[in-house]
């Protein structure tokens, strides 16, 4: 049975002929035999890594923009910053980004406080990562990057701060990055309005495949990544989600040899490139300097490159998260991207679908059960916890989407989809599927009612909205044969749709739907507004679909009775 179906997640150097039936720890093991049949100096292989950055630099590649740094003799510096909530979003904050060169010696700090004088000074903690990927002719590609997290805890609940980071080098020099503005969550129970926003399948517009964009996607702003990007800083939300497969490192998927300098339209060169982690943060520093960007994992996002040492869990592939990342922490041991925070009256599940997939099995089982005992768990404490009215899963692999291409995952469906409904789930934000697409409410795996356009659904008693909004940036794909866009000033009606359920080996269970009411083949993300309810009114999380080009094509009202 194929584990690893090509395409489908990073090819870090492994044969493909091997890849397709290994899992991540298969993979992670012949990499490291590998390792030990090529002797190789590391010393020399990342020496002819730091040679590669100068030729991208050189080149005008824009995968070399967030690295270009590391070539030149300038001062250290921080770039790509991006911020995550800690494990209380109202108390605590992690900040994160990327050094444009080794650590000099001196002092690495955050400056963090309520005005230009900032007062609290955190310590950064500086995680490297060594990226040492095969080739076809048996040499090894290094690179060497270095990451500095810091974490302010104790803060104030709802406040505004400023901070920077502040490298203090040789001979009592000082290097600072701007000064950027951020504010802590609501705490949990407090009733007030915010907007949260949220997309997947980013990756960088400019990078890797731009002749993948097909000649007749006429609806995209030039760049649709970067746009969307540019419309969330200017939405300036509590916080952002996004649904898995983050910026694509290896583009195709397909782990195709690496050679630096190749006209971009060679598809024969094309691989695991590490340093499109940072052509990525530098792309949506615009707002995740700002405001906390909360990750979910994709398919795109397993890199067996990372997590030789399994001491700490299971082979997962997320070791090279762990350095460019701060996630919260707060979900079950061994899942790193599996967590859950509130901010107000909302409470949020990173749930890592990963796990649960039985289209691309090569992760599927790996938390043993931990993960969906911990999110029953998470769900039954917020279903009997006043404070809590909204619960928002967001996650990769959809559990009800139609497309040509993955359309429903059987097994993150079989997972999710009867926790949705027994603890009252509002929203799932999905991905994967490289498109806009909301259902009818859902119970039992059946609508339950119409919900068009403008129209007010009633989670309680309706069910669940499932919303695909894998139009984060990445190539649109194709709907099913008949299928059509569905949108305000475009409504084709309610008619059954033919799609199907993703299985193993490319198994597709055809299964004919009437769940699928709004359809969009381009780029959008959610705008989420929440309104509490006062004086008898209910409560409302308006969910917004807004294209790159800023044009609302969607909405719907869930309303559910004020719990306080």
């Amino acid at each position: 049975m194929s584990v690893n179906p090509t395409g489908e997640t990073p090819g870090v150097g492994v044969p493909r002929a091997l890849a397709v039936d290994m899992t991540i720890a298969d993979q992670q093991d012949w990499l490291a035999a590998f390792l030990r049949r090529h002797p190789v100096s590391r010393r020399t292989a990342l020496r002819g890594g730091a040679g590669v950055l100068a030729t991208l630099a050189a080149s005008g590649s824009p995968w070399a923009r967030g690295v270009a740094a590391a070539a030149a003799p300038a001062p250290v510096t921080v770039v790509g910053r991006h911020l995550a909530y800690g494990p209380d979003p109202a108390r605590s904050m992690s900040f994160s980004g990327e050094l444009t060169a080794a650590p000099p010696p001196g002092r690495l700090v955050v400056d963090v406080g309520t005005d230009s004088g900032f007062g609290l000074t955190l310590p950064v903690q500086v995680r490297p990562l060594e990226s040492l990927v095969p080739q076809v002719d048996g040499s090894i590609r290094g690179t060497r990057q270095w990451f500095a997290h810091a974490r302010a805890d104790g803060l104030t609940p709802g406040s505004r701060y400023v901070y920077r980071f502040r490298i203090e080098g040789p001979g009592g020099t000082t290097t600072t990055t701007a000064t950027s503005t951020f504010r802590t969550a609501a705490p949990r129970g407090t009733r007030h309005r915010f907007t949260f926003t949220a997309f997947a399948d980013q990756g960088v517009s400019t990078g890797g495949e731009p002749n993948h964009y097909k000649p007749d996607d006429t609806h995209r702003s030039p760049a649709p990544a970067e746009a969307l990007t540019a419309l969330v800083a200017a939405e300036a939300p509590a916080f952002h989600l996004l649904a898995g497969d983050i910026c694509y490192a290896d583009p195709s998927g397909a782990g195709r040899p690496v050679r630096h300098g190749a006209p971009q339209d060679d598809e024969a060169h094309d691989s695991f490139d590490p340093t499109v982690w940072s052509t990525y943060f530098a792309a949506i520093e615009r707002s995740a300097a700002s405001t906390p960007w909360m990750f979910a994992t994709g398919n795109h996002d397993m890199e067996a490159l990372y997590d030789l040492n399994r001491a700490d869990g299971p082979a997962h592939g997320y070791a090279g998260h762990a350095a460019r990342l701060a996630l919260p922490g707060t979900g079950p041991r061994g899942c790193p991207s599996v967590y859950a925070f509130t901010h107000g009256t909302v409470g949020v599940v990173s749930v890592d679908a990963n796990d649960l997939s039985t289209e691309i099995p090569t992760n599927a089982g790996y938390s043993g059960g931990t993960q969906l005992t911990w999110l029953e768990r998470t769900l039954a404490g917020w279903r009997a916890d006043p404070d809590i009215e909204w619960i928002v899963l967001f996650f990769h692999h959809c559990a009800f989407a139609t497309s040509g291409s993955h359309a429903s995952d059987a097994g993150v469906r079989r997972a999710l989809a009867p926790l949705c409904d027994r603890y009252r789930v509002d929203l799932c934000v999905q991905g994967h599927n490289h498109q806009y697409e909301r259902t009818d409410p859902i119970r039992d795996g059946r609508p339950t009612r119409p919900a068009p356009d403008r129209s007010t659904v009633h989670p309680e008693t309706d069910g669940t909205t499932y919303v695909c909004v894998g139009s984060g940036g990445r190539p649109r794909y194709r709907w099913q044969p008949g299928e059509t866009d569905s949108v305000r000033g475009r409504e084709t009606g309610q008619a059954p749709v033919t799609s199907f359920l993703a299985g193993p080996d490319d198994q597709k269970q055809a299964e004919t739907v009437t769940w699928s009411r709004t359809r969009y083949l381009g780029y959008a993300y959610l705008r989420c507004s929440v309104v509490p309810g006062s004086g008898g009114t209910d409560s409302r999380l308006v969910v917004h679909a807004i294209t790159d080009l800023g044009e609302e094509i969607d909405m719907v009202r869930l309303s559910r009775r004020a719990r306080r």
